[in-house]
This record gives C-alpha cells, sequence and structure tokens, in this order.
C-alpha cells in the first residue's frame, strides 16, 4: 500500500474527515501522526487502507483541507 496516511491540519478536521468517508462507506481509522513526515501539522491524520487515493479526492471535494500523504511503513 502507497501513501495510505492522509495528513490534516488540525484534530477537527481529521473528525470531520472520518465522518464523510464513513457516509460513503470508506474505512479510515484516527491516529497520531507520525513525527518524521516532515509536515507540521496538529498531530493527527486518518489511517485509510486500500482508498487512500478514492478518500483524498473525496475530502478535497467536500472542502477538506489535506496536508499530504505519507506511507505507514516507511515511517
Amino acid at each position: 500500500m502507497k501513501n495510505e496516511l492522509i495528513l490534516l491540519p488540525s484534530v477537527t478536521y481529521a473528525m470531520k474527515a472520518k465522518s464523510i468517508l464513513d457516509q460513503y462507506h470508506i474505512r479510515s481509522y484516527i491516529q497520531r501522526t507520525p513525527k518524521n513526515t516532515g509536515v507540521k501539522s496538529c498531530g493527527y491524520c486518518l489511517f485509510v487502507p486500500g482508498n487512500a487515493d478514492e478518500a483524498e479526492k473525496l475530502l478535497r471535494k467536500k472542502g477538506i483541507r489535506v496536508l499530504g500523504r505519507a506511507n505507514r511503513e516507511e515511517l
């Protein structure tokens, strides 16, 4: 899997993003952002196993600000 972490600007955005993905039956999990992502964020991200590309596209379409992506295994 590639880039399955979606980095978000705040914990509020992480909760909103998870709620949106739940509505579209896309599995996701809020988790602490690993420190070595190189992106300054609130410290929370979404782990989206398998559907991260689709999830990111949907979140951006719904107005969720995405800071970037990271690969969980490489961190």
